[in-house]
């Protein structure tokens, strides 16, 4: 991913950042900047909470320079994201958008998209997939029922994408591709999420290697999940 400011990813081992919204954690994740190997996680509970609330800590840069407070910073200023629409930051957050529009309307919420009117589409039931069009410029045509099933439309220019999305080795074919970094961030986001709730431990991927990150694991075992995600 192109970074922010021009800077490698070793002279920048030093910072460290956090943040406790999953979709931030999930994109940070997903654009190779390496997890804290002595905290990854941190869950807290009690303190007048509803629910327990987890911190992914980070540190470094990834091998482009990109920090976790470059993304924290991108993530919510608005005219930044405004200004730089073709970012990768900017394409995962509308990615997030959409994918939240699409199941809200799922559930009978809100329209985000009218019934579908044309015949000459290519439709995916999969709301990330669909999300992810989105967020790399192709417009949504609507939506149709199957079954009980929403499926979201799109126009026959999308085709490409939509094989590229499927590809379970799309992550080594093209690791640096938009398309890439967001599939993995929105797929992240859906175990991040998942492990808030339930276990202790969750599965982060990074290309094409998944790796178990628990709460609170010690340095041994922290190094050796940085050995699975982060090796040459």
């Amino acid at each position: 991913m192109n970074n922010f400011l021009g800077k490698k990813g070793e002279s920048l081992s030093h910072l460290t950042m956090q943040t406790t919204n999953p979709q931030i954690a999930a994109t940070i994740i997903a654009i190779d900047v390496p997890l804290l190997k002595s905290a990854p996680m941190k869950n807290f509970v009690g303190d007048g909470l509803k629910a327990p609330r987890i911190t992914w800590h980070f540190a470094g840069a990834s091998p482009t320079g990109n920090t976790a407070s470059m993304v924290i910073d991108a993530w919510y200023n608005d005219a930044w994201l405004q200004a730089n629409p073709t970012h990768t930051v900017a394409k995962i957050k509308r990615a997030f958008e959409a994918m939240k529009a699409l199941a809200q309307q799922a559930k009978g919420m809100d329209v985000y998209v009218d019934r579908c009117m044309f015949s000459d589409t290519i439709c995916t039931a999969s709301t990330p997939q669909a999300a992810t069009m989105i967020a790399l410029g192709h417009p949504c045509y609507g939506y149709t029922l199957h079954a009980g099933s929403y499926f979201w439309h799109f126009n026959r220019t999308a085709d490409a994408d939509m094989a590229l999305w499927e590809d379970k080795l799309i992550h080594e074919k093209l690791p640096s591709e938009d398309l890439s970094y967001i599939k993995t961030a929105l797929l992240n986001w859906r175990q991040l999420l998942a492990d808030i709730k339930t276990p202790t431990h969750t599965a982060v991927q990074h290309g094409r290697r998944t790796a178990y990150v628990g709460r609170d694991d010690d340095a041994k075992a922290q190094s050796q999940i940085e050995k699975l995600l982060y090796r040459k």
